[in-house]
């Protein structure tokens, strides 16, 4: 069985940013239907040829939003009956696959909550690595969540007037929403054209634990990232925290030449 598209499928139209290609928009409406639970076990995703004439797409867009989908671990798809929604893991655990400055930007499936709110600090360290002249930085810190549980927790440090920024123009919600915080540094700033990352293996404090509601002493990835604009400057410092037992990243390599013949 393949789940019905809406009736009014001859004008419908993909949302999302301008700027993102129109195979990411299908990809991320995907994903947030599968989230909803439109699509099960004996319920296809639509198939190639009508997603193509619902929303007037190319065949080759269509097909590389479902080889994400599959390199994300959404669906499977399976010859000759269709394409089918991966079975969530028992254990919980959330799987997140980066392959794009997009990706970082969206964090599809996850609301966040900033639980401090944006304040000034002297941090000279930070400072430094934002390339300032002054060793103050402005700095907020958000929890993220999939449904119910908090399994993400960021450290999120910017300059001073991008800070003032997000503000002044609103740009930091209130309560749990979806969208992140670079996602916005990035429309204020100019887009984010590049991500230096390290990954370091740490024992949960208890204040991690406790914004994470679990225990203090086990084991932790602290993910920290370095966003900068096409120019170099460094937009953003992030320092996100993930208990292990819940959180699963995926890294996809690519090479950036074709080997010659």
């Amino acid at each position: 069985m393949t789940a019905e598209l809406p009736a009014d499928v001859a004008t419908a139209r993909l949302p999302g940013s301008a700027e993102l290609p129109s195979y990411r928009k299908l990809a991320l409406l995907l994903t947030e239907q599968i989230q909803a639970g439109r699509y099960g076990p004996d319920t296809a995703l639509p198939t190639d040829t009508e997603l193509m004439e619902a929303y007037r797409l190319g065949r080759q867009t269509v097909r590389r939003a479902f080889q994400e989908l599959v390199a994300d671990g959404q669906v499977y798809r399976v010859r000759g009956r269709g394409t089918y929604p991966t079975e969530r893991p028992k254990t919980g655990r959330v799987v997140r696959s980066t392959g794009s400055i997009e990706h970082l930007e969206e964090w599809t499936g996850t609301e966040m909550e900033v639980i401090t709110a944006l304040h000034l600090r002297r941090d000279p360290a930070h400072a430094a690595d934002l390339e300032l002249d002054s060793p103050v930085v402005a700095q907020l810190r958000v929890r993220r969540w999939v449904d119910d549980a908090p399994f993400a927790v960021t450290d999120i440090i910017v300059p001073p007037d991008i800070g003032e920024r997000l503000v002044s123009e609103d740009k930091i919600p209130t309560g749990r929403a979806q969208g992140t915080v670079i996602a916005a540094v990035g429309a204020l700033e100019g887009p984010v054209a590049s991500a230096e990352e390290t990954v370091t293996a740490i024992i949960l404090t208890d204040e991690w634990a406790a914004a994470l509601h679990t225990v203090a002493g086990g084991a932790a990835l602290r993910v920290k990232r370095v966003y900068r604009n096409a120019d170099g400057r460094p937009l953003e410092i992030s320092h996100t925290v993930h208990a292990s037992d819940r959180y699963e990243h995926r890294l996809s390599i690519h090479r950036a030449h074709r080997p010659s013949r």
